[in-house]
């Protein structure tokens, strides 16, 4: 089963029209993916920004295929993203510290009770955060001059090329990127269907 047991989705301010932020809860605490698991009980309630606004890219870097390419993820590059990291920690401790939880006496071990000020606790988000593997947009879809795919994912440009996959998303859907991309994978397969019907 996976680490998440639980879900979780708010606003960061009452002006926005849907849900900005997503709590990821697991029955467990470690320092970091693949470290072993601390000798106490815990959970790990960490917050997300499902609306993102920074951007950062993948470049080829030579006409090279085996040398890898250049990856800027540039997370927490725009103000209100910053905003928004520290608004979802100060959530997290007000969730932690409701009455119905109270008989746990929770202890924050990370950022840790000294991190009081936005600016503590945005240089926090800075050393916490982390993917959650729902990368998108590096093959986007339109009409634009930076996009890759037309609406039936087809390479612009490249004669019987397609991209079936995440990267296609414009942006980023606000959750879980896993049933989109089942639906786009559906869509891709039904699209080469047509194509070979066709004789194209």
């Amino acid at each position: 089963m996976p680490p998440s047991q639980l879900g979780a989705f708010a606003k960061s301010d009452p002006g926005r029209a849907t849900p900005n932020l997503e709590w990821h809860v697991q029955p467990l605490s470690l320092d970091k993916f693949g470290d072993p698991l601390h000798p106490f009980d815990a959970i790990t309630p960490s917050v997300c920004n499902l609306k993102p606004t920074s951007r950062g890219h993948v470049r080829i870097r030579s006409p090279n295929p085996d040398e890898p390419p250049a990856i800027r993820l540039n997370y927490l590059s725009t103000v209100e993203d910053c905003d928004i990291a520290v608004n979802g920690l100060r959530k997290t401790r007000e969730i932690m510290a409701a009455e119905p939880l109270a008989r746990f006496e929770p202890r924050e071990l990370k950022p840790g009770p000294g991190a009081v000020t936005d600016a503590e606790l945005l240089d926090s988000a800075r050393n916490l955060g982390t993917t959650i593997f729902h990368p998108v947009g590096t093959c986007r879809m339109g009409s634009g001059p930076e996009s890759v795919v037309d609406d039936r994912l087809c390479v612009h440009g490249i004669e019987a090329l397609r991209v079936v996959d995440a990267s296609i998303m414009p942006e980023i859907t606000a959750g879980n990127t896993n049933a989109p991309t089942v639906m786009i994978a559906e869509k891709g397969a039904e699209f080469i269907r047509e194509s070979r019907l066709a004789g194209r």
